[in-house]
């Protein structure tokens, strides 16, 4: 007896091929996503790491010559910097497996900063070779990241940063004086519950306060403007901010200058012991740095002051050294250096002298620039309307004293310039 074989098993046995071939072609599919697509993200990962890695080595390089190049990358140093630290991790530019292209200034159009110095701009791209995912196509899957950094100097945007981290008082707006910062914070480190105090009728005002520790008020005196209280502490911006090298300056005096009368006009260069300039004496300063080596600088009298992009630098020692002390009734005009190292610093102090530092005056006095005294109090006291007294207050405790309104008028391009070292895109 013959037994016919059932055309419908047939055709399900058929269909069961079709369907289980459809079914490997999915799950391959999955394996691929799901293998390959993680390895795919950790190497999104480290391409990332190396596009940023690689723009903040030539933005550091960038930024160290910035005093020589200004943000051109002249030599090529930068980008060699960048294309050294994307080999240091793995991405050797071979064109096969990796390929990393540098861009200083970034290409046009290709993103707020494009065509601006001192940035650089840092794609990477990795040609991932297929496995599991060869089922959807043979080619590589490229892997891109890209990154922008700047290295440049910019101005910290303070406009008083008072560094002790624990004195009472640190900050004092007193007898009357009051003081007015424009267009940027006060900042005081200090953890004192009494670490900021207006009192005497004194008053601060500033857009805000950044206080680390707390503040009080007593007899009329006020802080004007939003109290941020805690805040957390502020790094000194200037830290880095080199010393003049003496030994490529001109050393213009062997033993301390003082003058009582006449005109004088005096050259930059190293002053052994200081100046000291008194009674009716006239001085003229000629732009450059003037170094004070063990000893101040002092103008008090009658006479004028004058001078245009210059920058003083007092290394006084300690204890009773003479330090600066600015307390003429004459014309006071002095403006900082507008390029170079030292743009916007008009009073330097040696970090490691607590020498007490004195601006006095009034409507005679027309100051602008930084006053820098990281380990020394800055006393400023104002007799009537300042036209400016300095641009931006760096120091160890500030006292402000007087029966005048004080004007700390900040501006980027006319303050001390701190590092500026960071990824932007």
């Amino acid at each position: 007896m013959r037994v016919k074989k059932s055309p419908t098993l047939a055709t399900r046995r058929g269909v069961s091929v079709v369907l289980i071939s459809i079914c490997l072609v999915s799950l391959v599919g999955m394996l691929a996503i799901s293998l390959e697509g993680g390895l795919l993200l950790t190497e999104r990962r480290k391409a990332q790491s190396t596009a940023d890695a690689a723009a903040m080595a030539g933005a550091t390089d960038l930024y160290y010559h910035h005093y020589v190049n200004y943000g051109v990358d002249a030599g090529g140093s930068a980008e060699q910097s960048a294309l050294t630290t994307a080999y240091e991790n793995s991405y050797k530019n071979d064109g096969v497996e990796t390929k990393v292209e540098v861009f200083i200034p970034p290409r046009p159009n290709s993103g707020p900063y494009a065509g601006k110095a001192s940035y650089v701009e840092v794609i990477v791209t990795y040609y991932h070779t297929r496995g599991f995912s060869a089922i959807f196509g043979a080619n590589k899957v490229e892997v891109k990241a890209r990154s922008v950094a700047v290295g440049k100097p910019a101005a910290a945007e303070v406009g008083i940063l008072v560094l002790d981290p624990l004195a009472k008082s640190a900050f004092n707006a007193g007898g009357g004086a009051k003081i007015t910062v424009n267009k940027v914070p006060v900042q005081v480190n200090s953890t004192s519950s009494e670490g900021s105090i207006a009192g005497g009728g004194g008053s601060a005002t500033a857009p805000l306060f950044n206080l680390t520790g707390y503040y009080t008020t007593s007899g009329g005196g006020t802080f004007n403007g939003p109290i941020r209280s805690p805040a957390p502490p502020m790094p000194d911006p200037l830290r880095n901010l080199p010393v003049p090298d003496k030994s490529k300056l001109t050393t213009q005096s062997r033993n301390k200058k003082q003058y009582t009368s006449g005109s004088v006009e005096l050259e930059p260069g190293v002053y052994v012991g200081g100046i000291n300039a008194s009674s009716t004496a006239s001085i003229t300063l000629k732009p450059g740095v003037y170094y004070m080596d063990s000893g101040g600088f002092s103008f008090t009298g009658q006479g004028s002051l004058r001078g245009d992009g210059v920058m003083i630098y007092t290394a006084p020692g300690n204890g009773n050294a003479d330090g600066v002390d600015l307390a003429a009734s004459g014309t006071v005009k002095m403006t900082p250096q507008t390029t170079g190292i030292y743009k916007g610093v008009l009073l330097y102090q040696d970090r490691t002298s607590t020498v007490a530092a004195s601006v006095s005056g009034g409507s005679n006095m027309d100051l602008t620039g930084t006053f820098y005294f990281a380990n020394a109090q800055l006393n400023v006291t104002g007799n009537s309307n300042f036209i400016n007294v300095g641009s931006q207050y760096v120091s160890r405790t500030l006292n402000v004293q007087g029966t005048t309104t004080l004007y700390v008028d900040w501006n980027p391009d006319g303050v001390g310039q701190t590092r500026l070292i960071t990824i932007v895109e």
